[in-house]
């Protein structure tokens, strides 16, 4: 999945991606993932900076993002 859309909460479930986030590459703007839905709280504790990647996700995140903002 890749997200262009700046500035507002993403719900994965929109695109039939809740819960699945194993992995993840951001691009030139830092980003911010959410357990919950339109931002609900708590927040994941990896980095999430512009550029930032990970093969997997930090321990006990595995399949468990459910929304995104992208600074």
């Amino acid at each position: 999945l890749a997200l262009t859309t700046r500035g507002v909460v993403l719900n994965l479930s929109s695109y039939g991606f809740n819960n699945v986030t194993s992995s993840y590459r951001i691009g030139g703007c830092s980003a911010t993932f959410w357990d919950l839905s339109s931002g609900g709280a708590p927040v994941y504790g990896g980095s999430t900076s512009a550029w930032a990647n990970a093969p997997s996700m930090n321990s006990g995140w595995d399949n468990r993002v459910s929304s995104v903002f992208i600074a």
